[in-house]
């Protein structure tokens, strides 16, 4: 047999290898009014692609692709997300009303990745089967695009179009593709974008909530002790998707499926990040072991923000609460906090004391610190805070305190979204009474000032929104 027949037969065996494998992908391919396999016309290779109908004109464009694949990444490329055609074109076809469309590289020829959740303009679209296996690493992909004029578009930080304001492509660290049970999350069609999560358990919660593992609890954080394995079980870690996770903010298990945070802290240059960009961590002791035993790491199907948030505004709303892909199971290192119950005068709390956990900045400028710090701060009266310094009219409202012994200690940069929790002594329980919002700027370190008072959003005024958004099934 001549060697140009033997290559004609090797060659017509790949063909119906590929086309087999690409039959068989198409059929898994969900979200199939947005997203389908193709084969690239340059490389030949198995690529995926995106097609968004009826795209608004003139604003900021963000996708978010979150992918599964059942094997560990060989390095730390995890694919590309990019816009199908030139940037030129792509606006061209949004101003005369076709659809946009996005390529996706993967990370490998096999096995292909599969897409778990589509997000365009902070809505969501739809979501698919996770890939399963003894091993899955999940993958987000950011793109962003900017209309002809947009300020933003002419900033050098701003112009990777393979980057949302700096959250690129990225992969999970190891302790999070470690799935020997993994779970399916429900399909959602694309006219479906409301996600169907468990209720919370409220007999759970109510007997679980508020007590720590450690007795008794030692009375961020800068100048403050450091806490204890397990000592404050309803603390959550947030982390970022950037080149790799970054920690963003801190915030409080209230449900076995929802943490409760400040709303800025999932917002950059004022716009809301998609809710594939952030891991919550749960049972975290050190910030950066990502095997500690006992922790659990849980994604972000979605969030809600309070509807009276004002994005760079005062404290007032500062409230968004984040919903689990997956439930937690409550034990000695994972339980929810007790939410406020009794009188919501803040008359009542006034000089009571109450805590802050967090991981970060502390008195020597360290950004983060590997351990969780705990302080203890007295509430002051509403008037003593605007007495103290005239810019707190600007950030404080009747449905925030002021606290802190403004000695240099207290919450600082990173600690945004930490609980404020008061032990009642009666209930032999904690309470969450706040969360951290703002505080002022120290102009010569370029960091929170101290020396001032921290401005915390009041819980007590807010119960009805929370008790809300906690109660849905969806």
């Amino acid at each position: 047999m001549s060697s140009k027949m033997i290559s004609i037969i090797v060659k017509t065996i790949l063909l119906v290898y590929l086309f087999q494998l690409f039959v068989g992908i198409v059929g898994q391919s969900p979200c199939s009014n947005y997203f389908r396999y193709i084969q690239d016309d340059v490389s030949n290779e198995l690529i995926g692609y995106i097609e968004i109908p009826f795209p608004p004109r003139g604003v900021i464009l963000q996708l978010s692709v979150t992918l599964s694949v059942a094997v560990a990444l060989p390095s730390k490329y995890v694919g590309r997300l990019e816009l199908a055609n030139s940037k030129e074109q792509s606006i061209k076809a949004v101003n005369q009303g076709r659809p946009l469309s996005y390529k996706i590289h993967f990370p490998l020829p096999r096995p292909i990745p599969l897409l778990s959740s589509l997000w365009f303009n902070d809505q969501f679209i739809c979501s698919g089967p996770r890939a399963s296996g003894p091993i899955v690493t999940s993958i987000v992909l950011n793109h962003t695009l900017y209309p002809p004029g947009n300020a933003l578009s002419k900033h050098p930080e701003f112009n990777d179009n393979n980057n949302w304001n700096g959250v690129g492509n990225i992969y999970p660290p190891p302790s999070i593709i470690d799935r020997r049970e993994p779970s399916q999350p429900p399909h959602i069609g694309p006219n479906m974008p409301n996600v169907k999560l468990t209720p919370p358990n409220n007999e759970e919660i109510n007997l679980a909530c508020g007590r720590s593992s450690i007795e008794p609890v030692n009375p961020l954080i800068a100048r403050g002790e450091k806490a204890s394995p397990g000592q404050w079980p309803w603390v959550a870690a947030i982390f970022l998707a950037k080149s790799k996770f970054e920690f963003q903010c801190a915030g409080t298990l209230i449900s076995n499926t929802h943490i409760i945070t400040a709303a800025h802290c999932l917002q950059m240059n004022k716009a809301n990040l998609p809710a594939g960009s952030f891991l919550v961590s749960l049972g975290r002791y050190r910030l950066r072991d990502w095997r500690e035993k006992g922790s659990e790491n849980r994604e972000v199907i979605q969030y809600r923000v309070h509807p009276d948030f004002v994005a760079g505004g005062n404290a007032d709303a500062d409230l968004a609460i984040l919903m689990l892909r997956e439930r937690v199971e409550f034990n000695s290192m994972i339980k929810p906090i007790c939410l406020w119950s009794g009188s919501s005068l803040l008359l009542n709390v006034v000089g009571k004391f109450g805590y802050v956990v967090g991981w970060g900045r502390d008195e020597l400028g360290n950004p983060y610190v590997q351990e969780p710090r705990q302080i203890k701060v007295p509430i002051v009266a509403q008037e003593v805070c605007l007495w103290s310094n005239s810019n707190f009219v600007a950030f404080t409202s009747n449905r925030t305190f002021c606290a802190g012994q403004r000695n240099g200690s207290g919450p600082c940069n990173g600690d945004s979204g930490s609980g404020f929790v008061i032990y009642n002594s009666e209930m032999d329980r904690y309470l969450l009474r706040g969360v951290v919002s703002r505080s002022l700027l120290d102009s010569s370190t370029m960091s929170c000032d101290l020396s001032q008072f921290v401005v915390y959003v009041d819980i007590a005024q807010h119960l009805d929104w929370i008790q809300t958004e906690i109660s849905k099934n969806n």
